[in-house]
C-alpha cells in the first residue's frame, strides 16, 4: 500500500448496503482493498469482479499426473519382474486402469489441498490489522484505500450507502 493513502474500514449491517457501496465506489474509481462477510455470498464476488479459483487446475494436474504415474508404475512392475502371464498380454490394460484411477484420486486430492493452502496463503499466524471480529459474526466490512484528499468524499459516499461506522486504521 502506498504511504499517501488512507486505509478506511466501513462496517455495514446489511448486504444490500454493501452492494450499493461497492457499486458507488466502483463508479468513483475508489480502490477497494478487501470486503469481509460473515458468510460466503455470490453477489459480493460478482460485485468485486472475483475470478474463478485456480485450485481447479491444481486438481486437474494432480489427476492427470496420477493417471500417468499409476499406469507407468503398473507397466514398470509388469516389465521389470517379468510376471508369468500364460499367453495373456504382458501389459494388460483393464487391471492397470484400476491402479491409474486410484493414483488419479490420490494425487488429485493432494494437489487440491496444496493448491488451497498455497493460493489462500495459509496458514496465517495473525489477523490483518484492519480486521474487526464483528465481520465473523453478523457485520459486513469494506476496506478502502484512498488518498488523504479524497477521504471526506469517500466517507460521505460510504455513509450514504448505509455504513453504520467508518474509521481509519493504521497501515
Amino acid at each position: 500500500m502506498k504511504r499517501d493513502r488512507k486505509v478506511m474500514v466501513a462496517v455495514f449491517s446489511y448486504l444490500d448496503d454493501v452492494l450499493d457501496a461497492l457499486e458507488n465506489l466502483k463508479k468513483k474509481h475508489v480502490d477497494v482493498h478487501t470486503v469481509y462477510s460473515p458468510a460466503r455470498n455470490e453477489k459480493l464476488g460478482e460485485a468485486m469482479g472475483v475470478k474463478p479459483s485456480l485450485v481447479r487446475f491444481f486438481t486437474l494436474f494432480g489427476g492427470v499426473l496420477g493417471v500417468i504415474l499409476g499406469f507407468g508404475l503398473s507397466v514398470y512392475t509388469a516389465v521389470q519382474w517379468k510376471f508369468i502371464v500364460s499367453g495373456k498380454p504382458t501389459i494388460p490394460i483393464p487391471p492397470f486402469v484400476i491402479v491409474s484411477f486410484e493414483f488419479c484420486i490420490l494425487l488429485g486430492v493432494f494437489l487440491n489441498v496444496a493448491g488451497i493452502l498455497l493460493l489462500t496463503r495459509m496458514p496465517r499466524f495473525g489477523l490483518p490489522y484492519h480486521y474487526d471480529p464483528r465481520f465473523s459474526e453478523d457485520r459486513y466490512g469494506i476496506v478502502v484505500l484512498c488518498p488523504e484528499v479524497r477521504k471526506p468524499e469517500v466517507s460521505k459516499l460510504l455513509e450514504g450507502a448505509g455504513a453504520e461506522e467508518i474509521h481509519d486504521v493504521r497501515s
